[in-house]
């Protein structure tokens, strides 16, 4: 157990260090000029978030490494040597990826720390996402995306990055929207509603690609982890797991559907007759939700890792 909750603490800290900085980012470059900066909290608080996540990340990530190399040696913490330490972080593809996570959180803790004390409104540049984004896909070597050889293997690991940023992407635009709407709902601005409009049609492009990125690179990795065969699904724990994984992403798309074609339209419906606050009372909601089955997809993703898909 404890592992898992490793396993689930690390995916959501990275997802949401890439995820938010990526929708920040995207979203003050459409912001209108004169309107309110479109950042899930105000820009301080959003930067010491940051900034606490990726040293969070520095230590779960020392964590793992120290659990992982006793679990492969056989042998507790206490009789840890330096030795089989430095074995598997230069001589496993894990510990070298672990590595490569820690360099890169400790650039990132430097340079957000940097341009905090600078004060700059160029904070959420590309590179805090870049750096983030190259962190989070370290964890594929974590799994079965890195279990390949040659070719294929290349490919199968292309596919589980791919799923990994996507993943990030989208749930930092759940969590983002989840604290804009919780923020807009003690507002008492009266463009709330329009600008929410405009965030909601403009990230409905990235959104599509998210998704399409994730269902595409989801069936590559089982075709590839399987021979593309439906057993496993029914009588292995990893199948039984991956289908209550793919039952509660069948919900994060039926509630993305209903905010796309249902809900955001209402808005603007709402927004022409001088109101809007039914339809950001509906959103929040429906957004809490899709966050809930967010975080339940992640523990899914971090149990799933660990058992082999035949077994």
């Amino acid at each position: 157990m404890p592992a898992y909750a490793l396993r689930f603490v690390q995916y959501l800290d990275l997802m949401l260090l890439f995820g938010l900085p990526l929708f920040s980012w995207y979203g003050l470059r459409r912001t209108v000029p004169g309107g309110d900066p479109w950042l899930p909290l105000p820009r301080s608080a959003l930067s010491l978030a940051l900034l606490v996540s990726a040293v969070f990340g520095v230590l779960l990530t020392g964590i793992d490494v120290v659990f992982k190399t006793t679990e492969i040696m056989g042998m507790s913490i206490t009789e840890l040597d330096r030795a089989s330490l430095g074995w598997y972080l230069f001589e496993t593809g894990a510990g070298r990826a672990a590595l490569a996570r820690t360099a890169l959180l400790i650039v990132l803790i430097a340079f957000l720390g940097w341009q905090s004390c600078r004060e700059e409104r160029s904070f959420f540049s590309p590179l805090v996402t870049a750096l983030a984004g190259c962190a989070l896909l370290t964890l594929a070597w974590n799994g079965h995306a890195a279990a390949g050889e040659g070719a294929p293997g290349v490919l199968r690991l292309a596919a589980g990055i791919a799923h990994l940023l996507a993943a990030g992407g989208w749930i930092g635009a759940i969590a983002a929207f989840l604290m804009i709407l919780l923020r807009r709902s003690t507002s008492a601005k009266s463009n709330s509603p329009q600008l929410l409009h405009q965030m909601l049609q403009a990230f409905s492009g990235p959104g599509t690609i998210f998704v399409g990125v994730l269902v595409a690179t989801g069936i590559m990795h089982y075709g590839d982890l399987t021979g593309w065969s439906a057993a496993p699904l029914f009588h292995s724990v990893h199948g039984k797991l991956l289908l209550v994984k793919l039952a509660l992403f069948a919900a994060m798309l039926s509630l993305a559907a209903l905010h796309r074609w249902r809900l955001v339209p209402r808005l603007e419906q709402e927004i022409l007759a001088g109101d809007g606050t039914r339809s950001m009372h509906a959103l929040r909601q429906s957004v809490a939700i899709e966050a809930m089955i967010a975080v339940l997809i992640v523990i899914s993703v971090s149990v799933l890792g660990t058992f082999s898909p035949h077994g």
